[in-house]
């Protein structure tokens, strides 16, 4: 009895290295760098699902987080939105002040991030929810957001240094 004691903690740690090992593995490394858009290649102009996209993305990866800075502020400002991975819905930020919130994970290699603008309504708020997906082959990032019925790709190139 006394053996089987002592071998409990350490098939504990066998058991949680083993599932962070496994979380770990679903996440994609490649999607960090710098982006620049392909116009060629992506959907542009007024009317898409959640407004205008990034022109540029720096996207930064940790174990915690996803950290993806874009052109997408007021007049094209720098913002950064620090998407926390496997965690409750947390505060981003959003067009116009938007109240933003979003929850992230990853699928078998790709980033997914569901957003929810929430806006003031004349009664009450509203919740326009969105999901944007990130994706990596070698140096194209492809970003798909749908929105509803409404959806768009952009389609990145790796920035050289």
């Amino acid at each position: 009895m006394t053996s089987l004691i002592k071998r409990l903690p350490l098939a504990a740690l066998a058991v949680a290295v083993a599932l962070s090992v496994g979380v770990g593995a679903q996440s994609n490394p490649q999607i960090a760098g710098n982006w620049e858009i392909d116009t060629a290649k992506s959907v542009t102009g007024r009317g898409r699902a959640g407004g205008p996209g990034p022109d540029r993305m720096i996207i930064k990866v940790s174990p915690a987080e996803v950290a993806v800075t874009s052109d997408t502020g007021v007049n094209r400002a720098r913002e950064t939105a620090a998407y926390k991975l496997d965690a409750p819905e947390h505060e981003v930020p959003g067009p116009l002040s938007w109240n933003s919130r979003a929850k992230s994970t990853w699928d078998s290699g790709r980033l997914v991030v569901t957003i929810a603008r929430i806006i003031e309504g004349p009664t009450a708020p509203f919740r326009i929810e969105m999901k944007d997906v990130y994706s990596v082959s070698g140096d194209v990032l492809t970003l798909e957001r749908t929105q509803g019925v409404q959806s768009w790709k952009s389609v990145f190139n790796r920035r050289k240094q």
